[in-house]
């Protein structure tokens, strides 16, 4: 699992969003449910998923990093960062609140 990570890592860094994106779908698919570090993963993922406009799949994943580990600080920025793409700015700030 932590290969997978930090391949993800240095591909989401070189850019490549879609390919990191399937690094982190192998570490939360063998990650604890209960594991703090799957909702780091998840958030992660999201902020890849922002990268490609899939903001929906991002909220989803930010949402389920914040009931695992309320005190993720990136999964609140990252949620907030989708949902003002999407226009929702006052969602966005009641987010970061």
């Amino acid at each position: 699992m932590l290969k997978e990570i930090e391949d993800a890592v240095a591909l989401a860094n070189e850019g490549k969003h879609a390919e990191a994106i399937e690094k982190y779908n192998e570490a939360v698919a063998g990650a604890a449910e209960d594991a703090p570090a799957l909702a780091v993963m998840l958030t992660k993922r999201a902020q890849s998923l922002i990268s490609l406009e899939k903001l929906d799949e991002a909220i989803a994943d930010c949402t389920r990093a914040v009931k695992l580990l309320p005190e993720c600080v990136p999964a609140y920025q990252a949620h907030a960062k989708a949902v003002a793409y999407e226009g929702k700015l006052q969602q966005a700030i009641d987010i970061l609140r």
